[in-house]
């Protein structure tokens, strides 16, 4: 796992494929995923995973603040899938928070089928389920996890 440009060219594909991917989850009012321009913004670090030159896997932490981080824009990519990528990339990005002074990480993802098998890499991660945190509102389409680190 190495730190990532949102906006090379590699990194740009992945995000477009994740909020395809998204949009058929929830209504629009209800996705959370971050565009390229919003993982370039301030506070927020993105990483990515390669196997060769090929990016196949990427997650990003957003300073919230108080030495609590949200992580954000976890994916593999569907081919990769089901081998425990998603969870290393998950326990770095633990690891690199809680290097970078976190003492807390939280996370929203979705109640849609598609996020089963997310919500169960979390929970098994130590990852607990707590009330909407930051910016969001109640909604029947998200669910939001908090775990301690460091």
């Amino acid at each position: 796992m190495i730190e990532a440009d949102p906006l090379a060219e590699s990194m740009q594909l992945m995000v477009r494929e994740h909020l395809t991917d998204m949009a058929p989850t929830a209504p629009q009012e209800s996705r959370h995923a971050m565009d390229a321009s919003a993982l370039a913004g301030e506070g927020v670090t993105l990483f990515q995973v390669c196997s060769g030159d090929t990016v196949i896997g990427m997650g990003a932490f957003k300073d919230l603040g108080g030495q609590v981080a949200e992580l954000k824009s976890m994916r593999v990519s569907p081919e990769f899938r089901g081998q425990g990528i998603g969870r290393r990339l998950l326990d770095e990005l633990i690891g690199c928070a809680a290097l970078r002074g976190f003492t807390q990480l939280c996370l929203e993802t979705g109640t849609h089928e598609y996020f089963t098998a997310a919500r169960r890499m979390y929970q098994s991660a130590g990852f607990t389920l707590c009330p909407p945190f930051g910016d969001y509102q109640l909604d029947e389409n998200s669910v939001y996890y908090r775990r301690a680190i460091g």
